[in-house]
């Protein structure tokens, strides 16, 4: 009898394991809306204009626009004039 129960444990406890990693595989492979952008694990609508590597010292900031599913560099931005982080 004990066999058997520490038999069907490992079989729960294989099987559970074993859907933990699928599902963490499919979270992985999260696919992007059409049009959209990837930036550092995030996704970015198409047509969106946002900021990202912030200077905190110079208060500088690099913009970008992603344009159907291309990230596109713009110029330069001040903090206190820069669109909203990338993926923030």
């Amino acid at each position: 009898m004990r066999v058997i129960t520490i038999a069907k444990v490992a079989l729960l406890t294989g099987a559970l394991s074993l859907s933990v990693g699928l599902s963490a595989a499919s979270a992985k492979t999260m696919k992007l809306p059409p049009g959209a952008c990837a930036f550092e694990k995030t996704a970015i609508a198409s047509g969106t204009f946002c900021s990202y590597q912030c200077n905190p010292q110079t208060q500088w900031c690099s913009q970008q626009l992603c344009t159907n599913g291309t990230l596109t560099q713009l110029v330069p931005c001040f903090s206190g004039f820069c669109t909203a982080k990338c993926g923030g």
